[in-house]
């Protein structure tokens, strides 16, 4: 089972497999528009334990312009590993973009948060 709620909150049954479309708007919550993947960004989906910072994730995605669907949307997956050895309970997940403007090694481009840490519950 896997629910996302309109706020964000993902509620999902302990190691199933899902596939889900992340909507990255370029613009304000009045008038979305579609932010198009770069070719040199990153989208960094984590899963954390409460009162854990992001670079501690449990769960850590990483993905590309390679990564989108039909629509333009990044697609998170996540599988049976992810989830299976977790313990029922209330994580929170957050979502970032890095802007990258070029192959270049040293840019480190620009990374804002497309989800502020939102709750993912596991359930047995």
């Amino acid at each position: 089972m896997f629910n996302m709620s309109k706020n964000g909150i993902i509620t999902m049954t302990r190691g199933d497999s899902v596939n889900f479309p992340i909507f990255i708007n370029a613009n304000d919550k009045t008038d979305p528009v579609r932010y198009d993947l770069q070719d040199f960004d990153k989208v960094y989906f984590g899963v954390m334990e409460p009162n854990a910072p992001f670079e501690k994730s449990i769960i850590r995605k990483i993905y590309t312009k390679d990564d989108v669907n039909e629509k333009g949307d990044v697609v998170v997956k996540l599988g049976l590993n992810d989830t299976q050895y977790l313990i029922p309970g209330t994580y929170y997940y957050e979502i970032k973009l890095n802007k990258i403007e070029t192959a270049d090694l040293n840019d480190e481009g620009t990374i804002n948060t497309i989800r502020p840490r939102t709750k993912f519950v596991i359930f047995e």
